[in-house]
This record gives structure tokens, sequence and C-alpha cells, in this order.
């Protein structure tokens, strides 16, 4: 008989989302230390109670829905990390096909209904720049300015919806937050309404973070600003070939600084920045709305 196997996985939204294309590819009743069962729960996996100190992830799982199981005994455990080493050699990816010893699935998620918030114009998603007192990475953040800049481009053409949890003390805003039509700022979505939010807009916008793996799981339209600490935060990092990336664009400021630190002043300046952002809005996902739309270009 087999010795169950316990995947103790990774916590973040983000990294739960990439581990989730390695857990596809594993034994049916494998369990995985979890905080967010949800992302996993169309697998057949069981989830394990991480019992996490984080904040976000403390919060889903105390009101998660979903039935834990208890970690098996005896059992086979693989941990599942990357840091500064791993990240040297390659992407998260890289780092993840060594770890859980076999290659990726498709990167996806599962649908959670259909779109809960409807506008004439087409739904954005919108993430500003913020900074978590548990876990910072204040480097990692582009100048928050281009993030606004954004936010009033798309508002010609769309209906913006701006998301985030922030908490006085815990995480909070990085500049002025950008414009929008709805701010959902206090953690008003669950996990399940945030990725339905993901799976219908039309087009992301986001520093580097949990929304970029999200956006290509659902095939919709994103669109990275980067900052800095690129050792850890670089596209060749944070994403990978085996990714469907045709729909992803990346605004990558002048002098890209690729360290790993998280408080280094890295150099943020992105020239002529509406023009690139404008430019990758228009033949990538206003091209497509007005030729469903039957819309001459």
């Amino acid at each position: 008989m087999n010795t169950p196997l316990l995947i103790d996985g990774m916590l973040g939204m983000g990294d739960t989302i990439y581990q989730r294309a390695f857990v596809k590819q594993l034994p049916a009743g494998t369990y995985i230390k979890t905080a967010w069962p949800e992302l996993y729960e169309d697998l057949p996996v069981n989830p394990v109670r991480s019992c996490t100190t984080l904040r976000t992830q403390r919060k889903n799982e105390h009101r998660t829905k979903i039935e834990f199981s208890p970690p098996p005994s005896p059992r086979e455990t693989k941990r599942i990390f990357y840091g500064p080493a791993e990240l040297a050699r390659g992407s998260i990816f890289d780092a993840m096909r060594e770890q859980f010893g076999v290659n990726p699935a498709e990167l996806d998620l599962p649908s959670f209904g259909p779109a809960q918030y409807t506008h004439q114009k087409p739904i954005a998603v919108i993430r500003p720049a913020t900074v978590r007192a548990e876990w910072r990475s204040d480097s990692r953040n582009p100048d928050p300015d281009y993030l606004l800049q954004a936010s009033r481009i798309l508002r010609k053409n769309f209906c913006v919806i701006s998301v985030a949890d922030l908490q006085e003390g815990e995480e909070w805003l990085v500049g002025e937050a950008p414009e929008c039509d709805l701010q959902l700022h206090a953690g008003e979505l669950g996990i399940k309404e945030l990725m339905r939010l993901v799976e219908h807009a039309a087009v992301v916008v986001t520093p580097v973070g949990w929304a970029l793996p999200a956006a290509i799981a659902y095939k919709t339209p994103v669109f990275v600003i980067a900052g800095g600490r690129g050792g850890h935060n670089a596209p060749e990092i944070v994403t990978d070939p085996a990714m469907n990336l045709s729909a992803v664009g990346w605004a990558i400021p002048d002098n890209y600084c690729r360290c790993g630190a998280w408080d280094h002043p890295c150099e943020k300046h992105i020239t002529n920045f509406d023009s690139k952002f404008e430019a990758w809005l228009n033949e990538v996902v206003l091209s497509g709305i007005k030729q469903r739309a039957g819309i001459p270009s």
C-alpha cells in the first residue's frame, strides 16, 4: 500500500495558483496544506488546515465552508518553497518542477459562477500598490503614479473596480489610490468572489502579485506594471514558457533593478508609460471587444 503524500505547500494566494498546475499531476487522494482550499476544490485532493498566522490567509481559513482533512500518518511529505537561491537559477515554475518532481499541467482555476458585477461598459480590475507589515516588499511595487495613470486611461472605456484588503497597521496603500468606479479595498470579496471578478473581467492591471497568475489561469488579458526587486519579480521569473502568455503585457522601468532586497531604492521610471499602456490596451483588449461587437477597428 502506497504511503499517502502530503504537500507542505506555500500559502500565498499567487503561489497557491502556481502550485495548482503541479498538484493536478499528482495522484488522487494527495493531501495539501493550504489556506485556500477553494482553489483546489475541483481536484481530487484533501486540503489540510495550515494553521497559519498570516492575516489574509488566516481570515479565509476561518471562514471557508470547505471541510479540512487531518494530515495522514504515516505520510510522505514534500516541502514546496522558493527563495533567492532558487530564483537565481530560474523561474518560480522551475523551482516547483524540481520540488514536486513533475512537470506542470495547464495553469487554470475553477470557475466560481457568472459575473457578479455588470455594467454597460466592460469591467476592468485594477490592483493598487500596497505594503504588508507581515511580508515587506516595498521595492517590488511600481511607482503608484503609473497605476493612477492606467486607471484614468481605463475609465474612458471600462467600468474600473479596484480591489485590495487594507487594514490599518497591517496593509496600506502606497501613494494615491487608482481612480475607479467601485472601490473594494477592505477585503469585501472572499476568494471565490475575487476569482469570479478576474475570470469575467475584460482586463486586469496590476503590480507583480497574485492577480498575474489568476488572470493567466482565466485567460483574462493582464497588464503588469513592474517596479523593482527584479531578482525575484522579473517577467521570466514570475511567468514561464509553459504558460499561455499571449494576453500578458508589461511596463518595465527603463533601468530595471535586478536586486533581491525588499527595501532597495530601485529606479522605477518608465518612459512614455501612458502611450505604451494605451498601445497594448488597443491591440490586445479593445480590438477584441470591438471585433466581438462587430465594430470596425
